[in-house]
């Protein structure tokens, strides 16, 4: 660790790694746009006209004059799922359409209406929900349907003096129809319905976006990975119960049926859930066996691209990788954050929010709104990997007193979800090779539900004697067929860990020569009947092997 400020930071830190970052930057900025405008250039002018001609014509058919006074909304500093904020603009719904106003407006500017309208399509249909990110903007209408678009084609001229500002450019095209994979897409949708509904009575839906304000994330061996051409975009969702993490992304036609486990073994109950970046943030609040207000908070960069089920991009399990832009899995777990101090007159709400403030997923700001030890209302803040809140007084914001914790919470300490990942001994082995035998053979922390992307840690424990075990991480990935909706199964790894081939144990050596020839990662089949779990390897090998576990009752 540089400094205690970056004590929280899951990954070291390796300067030569910015040497790759500055060529793809280089390219971004400089050498690609130059050979590439100029051939976009001729080619789209002529429908650039045409396109011109049209929206002009639209706008004059749709033009409104409509705006909102600034002193009828309150300023914005917490995002909600009816008020928000990017790096660019505010954005609110109000008349079930969307107003926005640049940041950089005067702080008395009115709010003009999002697009032509305000609204998504031509129908006019109300909206309930709204969440940005990055260039990114995603709004949910009265029939739980998510449409989506980009807010980078807005331009306007501003001034701090004047409270006027005005709108010079506006290219605004909402899709609601989610599977966008080039090529691929035209067919699929055809049999598989594009269009992505939120879950039912769902806590959050989230838009996250990561791009040229981020840039690039580094992964676990502190190698850095750009993301300046095409981005990541992702929508996350936080079911009813606030025990589950939901998934979509444009590129897969899967829709909802991703999930990253929550903290703690899937048991941690989120009241609210932001989300910013590819990195989420989550809080409970309880209270103590004194009646004390207490909290709890965790972080997690993840997205389906960071977890290594991108089946298009290449990772690998292998510490000792050192080839750039080779993704090192596993990714980023839950981080546990600095609790809020409650003393005096500090209250929180579950309101929270994460911004994007500059590259990296270190360069993210949380947010929670609440009240300070004097009762000032406002909001804390922190950088991601700080361990120091501090407080922003911001008494221009009136909190609602049904958005503190109730005092008729009644339970002791911090709720838990039910248990979903369960322990199995007395595994049972089964091979062509003799003279093996094992005191135990342990599954630990298994899920019913599948590895959901990583967010659990299985391991297959196998005990040698009371001296001696080998504990192997069991992952899990998505497929090419799950990328178009074909499949829902993962692809599941062994990932022996290297420490144990340096090991001189004769028995050690004798496992992993015999069962699985010296080589530390085995693709399996992982499956399940009502009664056994079995875990055995996939491919053409000399050494069959297999591990069966007898089910438990749950």
């Amino acid at each position: 660790m540089e400094n205690d400020y970056e004590s929280l930071r899951p990954y070291p830190i390796d300067i030569s790694q910015d040497k790759v970052i500055e060529k793809i930057v280089f390219a971004k900025r400089k050498l690609i746009p130059q050979l590439t405008s100029f051939l976009f250039t001729i080619l789209t002018y002529p429908l650039k006209l045409l396109s011109k001609y049209k929206n002009k014509k639209l706008a004059e058919k749709n033009k409104t004059n409509e705006e909102i006074d600034a002193k009828e909304i309150p300023p914005i500093h917490i995002s909600t799922s009816t008020s928000t904020m990017d790096l660019k603009f505010y954005y609110i719904i109000r008349y079930g359409k969307i107003w926005f106003k640049p940041i950089g407006a005067h702080c008395d500017s009115s709010w003009k209406l999002f697009g032509d309208n305000g609204f998504i399509d031509q129908f006019q249909t109300p909206l309930i929900s709204i969440s940005v990110d990055g260039d990114n903007i995603l709004a949910v209408d009265e029939n739980q349907i998510i449409h989506y678009a980009k807010s980078n084609q807005i331009i306007c001229k501003v001034s701090f003096d004047c409270p006027q500002w005005e709108i010079i450019e506006s290219r605004v095209k909402w899709t609601q129809k989610w599977f966008n994979m080039d090529g691929v897409s035209l067919v699929v949708n055809l049999f598989k319905n594009p269009i992505l509904k939120s879950l039912k009575n769902s806590r959050n839906i989230c838009m996250s976006h990561k791009g040229p304000d981020t840039m690039y994330y580094t992964d676990m061996k502190g190698k850095k990975h750009p993301d300046p051409y095409v981005g990541v975009t992702t929508i996350y969702c936080l079911n009813e119960d606030g025990t589950r993490i939901f998934f979509a992304d444009p590129w897969l036609q899967n829709k909802f049926e991703n999930e990253l486990t929550t903290p703690e073994d899937g048991q941690f109950i989120a009241e609210s859930m932001a989300t910013s970046g590819s990195t989420l943030f989550l809080i409970q609040r309880g209270r103590n066996e004194f009646g004390k207000e207490i909290n709890k908070m965790y972080t997690r960069f993840a997205d389906f691209d960071s977890i290594g089920s991108n089946p298009a991009l290449a990772s690998t399990y292998n510490p000792n990788n050192n080839v750039p832009l080779i993704r090192y899995l596993p990714s980023e777990d839950w981080i546990r954050q600095p609790y809020i101090n409650i003393q005096g007159k500090t209250r929180l709400t579950k309101d929270i929010s994460i911004y994007q403030i500059g590259w990296g997923q270190n360069n993210r700001q949380l947010r929670v709104q609440g009240t300070d030890a004097n009762g000032n209302y406002g909001f804390y803040f922190k950088n991601i990997y700080d361990k120091q809140w501090n407080f922003q007084i911001t008494n221009d914001v009136i909190i609602s007193e049904n958005e503190f914790l109730s005092q008729s919470i009644s339970f002791i300490g911090f709720e838990k979800g039910s248990q979903i990942c369960f322990d199995y001994s007395n595994g049972q082995f089964n091979s062509n090779i003799k003279d093996i035998h094992f005191e135990n053979i342990i599954l630990e922390k298994f899920s019913h539900r599948g590895l959901n992307e990583r967010g659990l840690h299985t391991k297959l424990i196998l005990i040698l004697d009371k001296n001696n075990q080998i504990s192997i991480p069991l992952y899990a990935r998505r497929g090419w067929r799950s990328l178009i909706g074909l499949s829902k199964s993962n692809l599941w790894k062994l990932v022996i860990p290297l420490k144990y081939f340096q090991n001189d144990n004769y028995q050690i050596q004798f496992i992993l020569e015999k069962i699985f020839q010296n080589k530390f990662r085995h693709n399996v089949y992982v499956y399940e009947t009502k009664q056994e779990i079995f875990i055995t390897n996939t491919f053409c090998s000399r050494t069959k092997f297999k591990f069966t576990f007898k089910i438990k009752s749950i």
